[in-house]
């Protein structure tokens, strides 16, 4: 699973262990839906879970354990000094 920066700063997250797995995981997106989505990646990918033999009460605990992240991020660009 590969997260870009900008899902770093999203308002969702859900972490891996809050859903029952030995795993320190914590997947961030912009919507619940992004993070639901990826989570199923998450765990095909670390876990071998197959999404299609995924549980609905899996699904439902994924669900249910995405809260609004409290996450910020100060970014700053300086430009080089040219001359």
């Amino acid at each position: 699973m590969s997260q870009i920066f900008e899902d770093w700063t999203k308002p969702y997250r859900v972490r891996c262990s809050d859903v029952g797995l030995r795993c320190n995981c914590v997947i961030f997106g912009m919507s619940e839906k992004k993070v639901m989505d990826e989570s199923i990646v998450h765990m095909f990918e670390y876990h071998a879970i197959d999404p299609r033999e995924m549980t609905s009460e899996m699904k439902s605990r994924i669900k249910q354990n995405i809260k609004e992240s409290s996450v910020t991020v100060r970014v700053q660009h300086t430009l080089p000094k040219l001359f």
